[in-house]
């Protein structure tokens, strides 16, 4: 008789725990496998740099492997419907960035949404640079801008992708100027670069610390910097507001996770990065790279992308790539 009762609290017991859902269950054993950091854009690209400065402190602080995926295409989408698939146990990890986390889904059916993820941590911003090849015609933002006025959609520029950041600014600077240019999207900031290198467009905008090599070796000319003060790592290039427009524009990159992992994983994953984020050796990584330290806890970086969908979705409807 007490064999039969302990087999049928066995089998409650049992019945009990195959109902609890991911984010029932408690989550002291994480993490207890690698941990894996989606970055939606290819190898080299600054987002991908503050990956793995990012997933070398995890290994360390969390003593799990933590590897870097990169999945590029789509502008970003790709990467973070790849995210967005995967379970929601906080093995996965996006790198989000403004463009593919906020503007992608509101451009097109990216497979997910913005609210399919949380927000984790923010990391780091850089300001965005206006550059062309060191042959161009073009000697400063107001000769691009007088140009456009003349002949309007006949000056190009590339960015990261249709709806990135970069984009999304440029067209606000356009609109404020009155004047109509012709974007082209660039798979990733490296392939924005090469389209002006090339001759394929008239100017990049992309994150100003893509242009610090080709700067120094004379094949790049900064015209702009979107930033209040001329940044260190180019200091013979303008700012825009020396110039007399005020255009200050950032890429911020951050930690997000599917919107079903597990609370106490979340908290977990969160406190982890901001004790790793804040360490003096992680800020001299990130500065290494030129790359400006801008941590942002949950919940406030939950609060800046759901400000940015809304700001962006503004400006989309403007430049008619949504309705």
């Amino acid at each position: 008789m007490i064999g039969a009762v302990k087999a049928a609290l066995y089998a409650v017991l049992i019945t009990g725990i195959g109902l609890l859902s991911a984010g029932d269950l408690p989550a002291q054993d994480y993490p207890s496998k690698a941990i894996r950091i989606v970055v939606p854009f290819g190898a080299g690209d600054v987002i991908d740099s503050t990956a793995r400065v990012l997933a070398d402190r995890l290994r360390e602080e969390l003593k799990v492997p933590v590897v870097v995926q990169n999945v590029p295409g789509a502008g970003g989408s790709r990467g973070a419907l790849a995210a967005e698939q995967a379970p929601a146990d906080g093995y996965t990890l996006l790198m989000g960035s403004t463009g593919a986390l906020t503007a992608g889904p509101l451009i097109r059916d990216a497979g997910y949404k913005t609210n399919d993820f949380v927000a984790v941590a923010q990391l780091v911003e850089e300001p965005i640079g206006l550059a062309v090849r060191a042959d161009s015609p073009y000697e400063s933002v107001e000769d691009i801008v007088e140009a456009a006025k003349e002949d309007p959609g006949a000056v190009t520029y590339a960015t990261p992708a249709p709806g990135s950041t970069q984009h999304i600014n440029m067209e606000r600077f356009a609109k404020a100027q009155g004047i109509k240019l012709t974007h082209v999207g660039g798979q990733g900031g490296k392939g924005a670069v090469t389209k002006a290198l090339t001759g394929e467009v008239d100017f990049v905008f992309v994150g100003a610390s893509n242009y610090i090599s080709l700067a120094e070796a004379g094949q790049l000319r900064v015209l702009g910097v979107a930033a209040p003060e001329r940044v260190s790592y180019l200091p013979d290039a303008p700012t825009f507001h020396e110039q007399g427009h005020d255009l200050h524009a950032t890429v911020w990159f951050g930690v997000v996770v599917r919107d079903e992992t597990p609370k106490p994983v979340i908290e977990t994953l969160a406190a982890t990065i901001a004790r790793v984020a804040n360490e003096p050796e992680t800020k001299a990584l990130y500065d290494k790279l030129h790359l400006t330290e801008a941590y942002l806890d949950a919940a406030a970086f939950q609060d800046r992308i759901e400000s940015d969908v809304e700001q962006h979705r503004a400006v989309l409807k403007d430049i008619g790539l949504i309705e």
